[in-house]
């Protein structure tokens, strides 16, 4: 077990799970900026790179990105560290090449997260029940007994996360808890115009033409509620992408009348594998659907997968699915 009074003076791993989010990004950042107050020497490393519209983070251009940097020296730097903790994260699939990095380090595991089913660590702090991990690394501070110690860096790190993964307090799983959190978080004076308006939606051309192309390709499968829709390397080639120009279109489907069940077929390649992301309403938990069915995870009322599939089989095997859940 992990005696987290004893955390001082060590070597820390923070790993996020790939293409960091707000709350990935938010939560491991505030605690990158307490465990630095605890004197200890702290590292981000993520799988891979984040948005571009999260560059303006307190402390980002910290995080060293795996994708882009020499392996040897992160081995080597995951080697030597007294802690690693998976944040945002609730199993070592969602990090990638880092899995075999995570395992072969002797350092203590441990595990700050919300996300259901969470892989076993010598120290777990979750609850799948609030909505945000960085709801979670505020009560961590609060249960160290140093709230003192949050100041608006790192208030300003947690406010992002907090708000990212609320859907600006708009998602059901919002509590009172949620808004006395930040509450306190705006005590510390952070600037909550600037970063509205940093994290407003900004669109470029080619964002809006493959929004265009998604929302003309959506299907209706009315006795289902089920809407679906999907982008193919073809459109990429037209228009470049870039990372987050296909974030959202998901939730579209979801604004249609009497559709609870939505889901974005992701062709980045003409190659596998196929990235989908599910978006539902209510009861339909598309976390235990896309964990039977593609491999992956997330929440009840949002998840993503992936298939070693093409994306007209991928289509195919997901209409084939429905028909089950009528």
């Amino acid at each position: 077990m992990i005696n987290l009074h004893e955390i001082s003076k060590k070597k820390i791993i923070l790993l996020p799970h790939n293409n960091p989010d707000g709350d990935a990004l938010g939560s491991s950042l505030a605690l990158f900026f307490y465990f630095k107050k605890l004197r200890n020497k702290v590292s981000i490393i993520s799988p891979t790179t984040y948005s571009k519209s999260f560059q303006w983070i307190p402390g980002v251009k910290e995080i060293i990105i795996f994708s882009e940097t020499k392996k040897n020296s992160i081995q080597k730097k995951i080697n030597e560290s007294d802690y690693i903790f998976l944040i945002d994260c609730n199993n070592v699939s969602r990090i990638g090449e880092l899995k075999e990095s995570f395992f072969s380090s002797k350092a203590k595991k441990g595990l700050i997260d919300h996300h259901p089913f969470p892989m076993n660590c010598d120290f777990m702090f979750y609850d799948t029940t609030v909505p945000s991990t960085s709801m979670m690394v505020f009560r961590f501070i609060s249960y160290m007994n140093n709230l003192e110690k949050l100041d608006k860096d790192i208030a300003t790190c947690l406010y992002i996360g907090l708000m990212t993964d609320t859907g600006y307090f708009r998602y059901p799983s919002v509590t009172s808890e949620s808004h006395f959190i930040a509450g306190k978080l705006i005590e510390k004076g952070i600037n909550i115009p600037l970063i509205y308006n940093h994290l407003q939606e900004k669109y470029n051309e080619n964002k809006l033409r493959l929004l265009s192309i998604a929302l003309k390709r959506i299907k209706i499968i009315p006795n289902h509620r089920t809407a679906y829709t999907f982008i193919n390397a073809l459109d990429l080639q037209r228009y470049p992408y870039k990372k987050g120009d296909t974030d959202g279109i998901t939730n579209y489907g979801l604004g249609i009348k009497n559709i609870v069940f939505s889901a974005f077929f992701f062709e980045e390649r003409e190659t596998f594998p196929i990235k989908i992301s599910f978006r539902s309403k209510g009861d339909f938990d598309v976390n235990l659907f896309s964990r039977k069915y593609f491999g992956g995870g997330g929440h009840k009322n949002a998840a993503g997968g992936i298939l070693n599939k093409s994306l007209y089989e991928s289509i195919e095997y997901f209409l084939s699915i429905i028909n089950n859940y009528k």
